[in-house]
């Protein structure tokens, strides 16, 4: 009676196992291959957001390393006075320690020259190293004595970064300042 019991239990388990259904290897090719659909969309997008992330950072440090360039440059500017005009690019002047200082574009940066006791100028980088410089003009307008007209000075500049993702990205700007000295 035993075994006939045993006998009744294995029969049942196969026909339950025999009515068990599986996938086949199409239905599993095809879950995989809609599954790396959409992982290959999520990744690209977050991929893509990413370096979006990474340039709009790249862009804000070189717009604050500029503004803090030229806000130093417009501050000694301000109180200045005598002021020439060397070229396009350089523009010498007398700051408020009476020293005689002069700023330059060269080779992509901004240098500040320095004249020292023995008439010796040396210039230093003063702007950063991931900006770069395209375009820097300095205008210097009623700057001669006695013409009746206020000193201003206008610089105009092209910066853009040094980065791969911002090699076709640049910033203008133009900043014009007038020292605080009048003109006599």
């Amino acid at each position: 009676m035993l075994n006939a019991m045993i006998r009744n239990l294995e029969d049942k388990l196969k026909a339950k196992s025999s009515k068990l259904k599986a996938f086949t290897i199409v239905e599993l090719l095809v879950a995989m291959g809609v599954f790396l659909i959409l992982i290959s969309i999520v990744s690209g997008g977050f991929i893509s957001a990413l370096r979006t992330q990474r340039e709009l950072t790249e862009l804000i440090s070189i717009n604050d390393n500029a503004n803090l360039t030229l806000e130093q440059i417009m501050r000694e500017l301000r109180t200045g006075y005598h002021f020439s005009k060397i070229s396009e690019n350089e523009l010498e002047f007398v700051n408020a320690e009476n020293k005689t200082v002069s700023y330059r574009f060269i080779n992509g940066a901004i240098e500040r020259g320095e004249t020292n006791e023995l008439a010796v100028k040396t210039y230093r980088k003063i702007i950063a190293d991931n900006v770069n410089i395209k375009n820097f003009n300095i205008k210097l307008m009623g700057g001669d004595a006695g013409d009746g007209y206020q000193t201003r000075i206008t610089i105009a500049i092209s910066i853009v970064g040094t980065s791969k993702y911002l090699q076709n990205i640049s910033v203008n700007a133009q900043m014009t300042v007038s020292p605080r000295t009048l003109d006599s």
